[in-house]
């Protein structure tokens, strides 16, 4: 048995099955009296039963701090995942029992926290606003970034978005704060060996994923959310090429630089993304379009 208890939070409750497959002792929030975790006016409930396990345990908890698909069952948005986060983690630092006594008097008697609560974000809050990129703008993923590790001992965050050498970002660093778990050079061989490929171009989609990953692209400009421009020419006439993206959230950069690489001679073109972010609306239609269209 693994030395820490998992609690999973709405965004990492599709791990359960992995997680107590492996041997471990896993934890998931409880809905309220109406069998939800929100109360009909929005508000958000958060609860673990079992809070009295935890005493003097090293905790981890994950969140998925990505807003809901449309065909969730209760929509969280971005918002709603770090702040039933924060209201876990504060939850977990100050537990306590209730006992009812009588109708609307209970006796509150204070618990034994956890020994240490690391965090592991599946995915950077507020990835697309780690600066400010016009005056007046509120770096968010800054404050949610830096709330969250100030409830916990460690937060780790998988293959992050953003750039590392931000000062938030270095600050948490050196604070101990911020560790980032990679799979890249994971991901491209297995998806490598699903494609078929024995040798392959790696290139990204655009400025932002080739500075980030060290390999060469297309140019793009962006009028809006789904529409581009990209321009560029690669040396790929007559060979297989796989685009590593960051994140992806409609495809069209992703289908675009399909395009570009197929009428630059492009053999065969696979697609690697470490983040799919959900749109509220169409979300799975237009991610059925891109791995359609993307194996068309």
């Amino acid at each position: 048995m693994s030395d820490f208890k998992v609690v999973l939070a709405s965004g990492a409750e599709h791990l359960k099955e992995q997680f107590t497959e492996l041997g471990f002792q896993v934890f998931c929030t409880d809905a309220n009296f109406d069998g939800k975790h929100f109360f009909p006016n929005t508000d958000l409930y958060v609860k673990i039963a079992q809070i009295e396990e935890l005493a003097n345990q090293r905790v981890v908890v994950l969140q998925g701090c990505t807003g809901s698909t449309s065909a969730a069952e209760e929509f969280y948005t971005t918002s709603d995942r770090i702040q039933e986060l924060v209201l876990l983690l504060d939850m977990l630092k100050h537990p306590f029992r209730v006992t009812k006594i009588e109708h609307k008097q209970y006796e509150i008697e204070n618990l034994t926290p956890p020994s240490r609560i690391e965090v592991v974000l599946t995915f950077q809050p507020f990835a697309l606003q780690d600066k400010a990129f016009s005056t007046g703008e509120a770096v968010s993923s800054r404050s949610a970034m830096n709330s969250i590790a100030g409830l916990c001992d460690r937060l780790w965050v998988v293959e992050p978005v953003v750039n590392r050498g931000l000062n938030w970002a270095v600050k948490l660093a050196e604070q101990g704060k911020y560790e980032v778990i990679t799979f890249t050079e994971e991901l491209i061989e297995m998806a490598a060996n699903i494609f078929g490929f024995e040798d392959y171009v790696l290139t990204a989609p655009d400025e932002g994923a080739q500075k980030r990953f060290g390999v060469s692209g297309f140019s793009k400009r962006r009028s809006d959310s789904f529409t581009i421009d990209m321009q560029g020419e690669l040396e790929v006439t007559g060979k297989n090429v796989i685009i590593l993206d960051d994140l992806t959230k409609s495809g069209t950069t992703l289908l675009g630089a399909v395009k570009l690489l197929r009428d630059q001679g492009a053999t065969d073109v696979g697609i690697v993304v470490l983040h799919v972010t959900p749109i509220r609306n169409n979300g799975e239609r237009l991610f059925d379009e891109l791995i359609t269209k993307s194996n068309g």
